[in-house]
């Protein structure tokens, strides 16, 4: 894949639950479709779990990952995603909101 300076598309994917990463089929199907996007500089993520008045922009450096559920098996919870910080990709969108 290369980075791309193209207009991304807006993609809208439920994370659906823990269990499913060891779905025997949806990851390998995840993996086959994404194969042929670009590769984007950031991702910006809206999630309806993080609500703040007023609206809070989050991640905009490396953060511990947040598990927001409970009951799962213990390896769920060993899960780790270092997502790099997108400061400026948050400072376009604060400018945005702004207006």
């Amino acid at each position: 894949m290369t980075v791309t300076a193209e207009r991304m598309p807006a993609l809208y994917l439920s994370h659906g639950a823990p269990p499913l990463a060891d779905d025997p089929v949806w990851p390998g199907e995840l993996a086959a479709w994404s194969a042929g996007l670009p590769r984007p500089r950031a991702i910006l993520m809206v999630s309806a779990h993080w609500e703040e008045a007023p609206l809070a922009l989050g991640a905009t450096e490396t953060v511990p990952l947040v598990y927001d559920f409970w009951g799962f098996p213990e390896h769920y919870y060993r899960v780790r995603y270092a997502a790099p910080g997108a400061p400026e990709l948050a400072e376009n969108v604060r400018k945005l909101l702004r207006g």
